[in-house]
């Protein structure tokens, strides 16, 4: 009896040993599919957070071309990535602070995706009123151009029809006995020849003393040149010519008659001599005389 006493209670401690390892390997199975399940949530989770930043990035940079302000955006840019770099050492616990937390930035990149839309329509409007105010900035240099155009010609019209202009010459020969002939005479006895002219009245001529250089052309081209009797060179449409004779002539926008004498220092050769009047800037006239 007392031997099977002792059977029975020792087939129940084995089977009490039996239940409490049963529950305990039931207990750990639990556990490691707990922890199995924590460690796919976590690692979820931890995607979605990569996920985000990755977005965010691109946030960052279309926001920062668009001109539009991204310092919040880099502070939480910070934050996320400290998020990233603690995650693994967080506990279960945390899970849903940051579940909570990657919902909030799910929503602040919605805000960033309503930013960007709002942006671009300002930088398109900005765009067309560029646009429209090229064309308009087109359209005034292309009138302020044709202004200049047409004050240029207006300008060049005005600076032609401002310039002298000789409306009577002749030229008389004045001989040693005193006698004249005009125009036309010999060259024996002949002491000096006497330029007669008369300059138009102008009223757009500037009032001013001009240099008149007088060029007296021989029958074979050149210019009677002698430096005793005030000969020189001058600029001409960029080349140096030669004068015989330099008179200055004060312009007061009335008709004018002149007198110049050339007292000569050489024979005239016969033929016909032309006779040439220039300022620096243009050809006023010119007259002939013929020496027989």
């Amino acid at each position: 009896m007392k031997e099977k006493k002792i059977i029975r209670v020792l087939s129940g401690i084995i089977i009490m040993i039996i239940i409490v390892l049963a529950f305990f390997i039931y207990q750990n199975n639990e556990n490691e599919k707990i922890k199995m399940m924590q460690d796919r949530e976590l690692d979820n989770v931890y995607l979605e957070l990569d996920s985000i930043s990755n977005v965010l990035n691109e946030k960052i940079l279309t926001i920062s071309q668009l001109g539009g302000d991204i310092d919040s955006l880099l502070v939480l840019k910070e934050d996320l990535e400290l998020e990233k770099k603690e995650f693994r050492t967080r506990a279960y616990a945390q899970i849903n602070r940051l579940q909570g937390k990657v919902d909030g930035y799910r929503e602040l990149l919605l805000a960033q995706d309503e930013e960007i839309e709002r942006l671009k329509k300002v930088n398109e409007q900005l765009f067309e009123e560029n646009k429209e105010q090229k064309i308009e900035i087109n359209s005034l240099n292309s009138t302020i151009s044709n202004i200049n155009q047409s004050n240029k010609k207006l300008e060049e019209k005005i600076e032609v029809a401002s310039r002298l202009e000789i409306i009577d010459f002749e030229v008389i020969g004045v001989f040693r006995n005193g006698s004249k002939k005009k125009n036309s005479f010999r060259n024996r006895s002949l002491d000096r020849i006497t330029i007669n002219l008369t300059l138009n009245e102008n009223d757009l001529a500037k009032i001013e003393v001009v240099d008149v250089f007088i060029s007296i052309e021989k029958p074979n081209g050149e210019i009677i040149y002698d430096i005793s009797k005030g000969s020189g060179t001058f600029t001409f449409e960029k080349r140096e010519e030669f004068y015989t004779i330099k008179e200055g002539v004060l312009i007061d926008r009335f008709k004018k008659d002149l007198t110049i004498d050339y007292i000569k220092n050489q024979e005239f050769n016969k033929g016909l001599h032309k006779v040439h009047f220039y300022t620096n800037e243009y050809k006023i006239g010119n007259g002939e005389f013929l020496i027989k």
